[in-house]
């Protein structure tokens, strides 16, 4: 899978991690961003950690370019999948 578009079922499940994420740093709550790798990294199809990481940055990309706020540490990389701001 590596090199590989993602499917629809990958980005769909990274961007819900994603926005739980947000949600809680939003609320003040604490994110323990390494652990939520480890286990989004188990639904999905043969995914690194840098691979799951720079999918996380694409999703800042997506919201800033409508205005909207995105996980501290996860600095927008603006080379994103047109699929992925379908489902963000």
């Amino acid at each position: 899978m590596p090199g590989e578009d993602w499917s629809r079922a990958e980005v769909e499940a990274t961007v819900g991690d994603y926005f739980a994420m947000l949600r809680h740093e939003l609320a003040g709550l604490p994110v323990n961003k390494s652990a939520r790798n480890e286990s989004l990294r188990q639904v999905l199809q043969n995914r690194s950690r840098g691979s799951v990481e720079f999918k996380h940055a694409n999703i800042s990309a997506v919201l800033t370019l409508h205005g909207y706020p995105y996980v501290d540490g996860y600095k927008p990389r603006y080379n994103f999948q047109a699929l992925l701001e379908q489902v963000v």
